[in-house]
This record gives structure tokens, C-alpha cells and sequence, in this order.
């Protein structure tokens, strides 16, 4: 698996959501996120779909990442699909002993599976186009103009980026350590679910020992290049808005809205 095919791996490009200012795309991820929890129509999530699927057209990304970004939650999103399913609220279409299947119980499921789908791209849409320290310096900043305290503000953010720098590096470790095993004789493609989710917890152990030793380097790293939070720290480049960036949010802050907006009308 490649590196840019993983939630959270950085991918460079020269599209319009790269050039755009860290602090926008963040706001409006945010916002995204907040609306797709406010909206249960398949009207709205039609549109929202199309909306994302534009985003990721014009950030250069590749549809193939976006499917493939789904890999990950699969097991999550069918869990999910037949746990609304089973729902026996509304009009019956099938009912054959305990299983009972209602038109309101798929519409649901799908709206589920579709909110589930959206949560990820959104959120693939951002690191993606967006270093981690992007990120970092974004949040901080954001922080900063709310009125959290500096130190507060800095660590805060330095955690948030280094959860999203160790995403791909765990995935990608993970990754090589089921070659390892399955080198070994281990069988991850059972057709068996129990048996699949058993081969699975031989990977814990190495994954854990692997990521606390990368933590003990990355902490040693900083430790010698005398890291000390916020105290006296610069930046080679500075954030700064441009027309263009305002011109973004709106675009996007308005589709969300409109998309909001929508709900609501079709909810009377």
C-alpha cells in the first residue's frame, strides 16, 4: 500500500485546495463534519455527495484514493448497514421470523453507510492537501484568535499533529507486518469472519513495540533539538490569506449552508 493511498498521508500537488490557506480548509472540514450530523434525507446527502465528489476532482487527488480510502472501515460500514436494517420501525416490506425489514429501516442504512463514507472523505480531503505541520500551525493559530493560551494552544496542536504524521506510519508498518506473518503461514484471507478477526491479534504485540519505540526516537529527536514548546519558536513561513482563500470558504461555507438549508425544507 502506498503512502497516499492511507487516511492521513500527505499528498503533494498543485491544485487550488494545496495553495489554499491551512486555516480555511480546517474551518470548513469542521463545518462539513457539523452538517453531515444535522441532515437525514437522501435529498441532502445527494447533494452533498456531489459537492465532495467536485472537491475531490479539483483537488487532484484521484477517485481511486477515495474508494480506497474506505478499505480501512469496511467491517464498520456493512456493521452499521445491517444494525439499521434490523430496525423494525415503518412500513414492513419483509418479515420472516425475528428479521424484520422496514422501508424507513434501508433508508436509514444507506443514509448511515452514506454519512459514515462522507466523514472519511472529508477528512481525507484535508490531510491530504494539507502537511501535518500545515495542520499544526492552522490549529494553533486558530486557538490563538478564540483566546486559549499560547502554551495550551501550541501543545495542543503538536499533538493533533503528530496523530496525524503516525496514521499512514502505523498503517504502513501494519501492513508489512501481515506480509511477515503471512510469509509465516498465517491466514488473514479466511473466509471464516472469527477466524479473520483472530488472525488479527498476533499483529497487537509488534504494532504496539513499534510504536512506542518511534515515539521514544521522535521524543529523543526533539529532546536534541532542544524543543521547548512555544518559548522562543519561529516560523520560516508565515500564514497569510489571500483573495482566493476567502473566495474558497465562502464558496464552501455557502454549498454546506445551502446544503443545511435544504434539509430543512425537505424536513417540512
Amino acid at each position: 500500500m502506498r503512502f497516499d493511498e492511507i487516511l492521513g498521508g500527505y499528498v503533494p500537488n498543485n491544485s487550488v485546495f494545496h495553495k489554499a490557506d491551512p486555516r480555511i480548509k480546517l474551518l470548513y472540514t469542521l463545518y462539513g463534519l457539523i452538517v453531515l450530523f444535522f441532515i437525514h434525507h437522501w435529498i441532502p446527502f445527494l447533494i452533498m455527495g456531489i459537492v465532495i465528489f467536485m472537491m475531490f476532482c479539483f483537488s487532484k487527488i484521484g477517485i481511486i484514493v477515495m474508494v480506497k480510502s474506505l478499505k480501512a472501515i469496511w467491517v464498520l460500514i456493512v456493521l452499521a448497514f445491517f444494525l439499521q436494517l434490523l430496525d423494525d420501525t415503518g412500513r414492513v416490506i419483509i418479515s420472516w421470523s425475528f428479521i424484520t425489514v422496514t422501508e424507513e429501516g434501508i433508508t436509514r442504512s444507506f443514509i448511515m453507510v452514506a454519512r459514515l463514507c462522507y466523514l472519511i472523505w472529508l477528512s481525507l480531503l484535508l490531510t491530504a492537501t494539507t502537511s501535518p505541520m500545515r495542520i499544526a500551525d492552522s490549529t494553533e493559530s486558530i486557538f490563538k484568535t478564540i483566546g486559549i493560551k499560547k502554551s495550551y494552544a501550541h501543545d495542543i496542536s503538536m499533538i493533533m499533529s503528530l496523530a496525524i504524521r503516525f496514521i499512514p506510519i502505523i498503517s504502513i508498518e501494519a501492513g508489512q507486518i501481515i506480509k511477515a506473518q503471512t510469509a509465516r503461514g498465517a491466514k488473514f484471507e479466511d473466509r471464516r469472519i472469527i477466524k479473520r478477526v483472530q488472525a488479527f491479534f498476533p499483529l497487537i504485540i509488534p504494532l504496539l513495540v513499534s510504536s512506542f519505540k518511534r515515539a521514544d526516537e521522535l521524543a529523543l529527536a526533539m529532546d536534541v533539538r532542544y524543543y521547548n514548546g512555544y518559548q522562543g519558536r519561529t516560523r520560516y513561513i508565515e500564514l497569510k490569506m489571500k483573495i482566493s482563500d476567502y473566495f474558497l470558504l465562502i464558496g464552501v461555507f455557502g454549498l454546506f449552508t445551502f446544503i443545511l438549508f435544504l434539509e430543512k425544507a425537505v424536513s417540512y
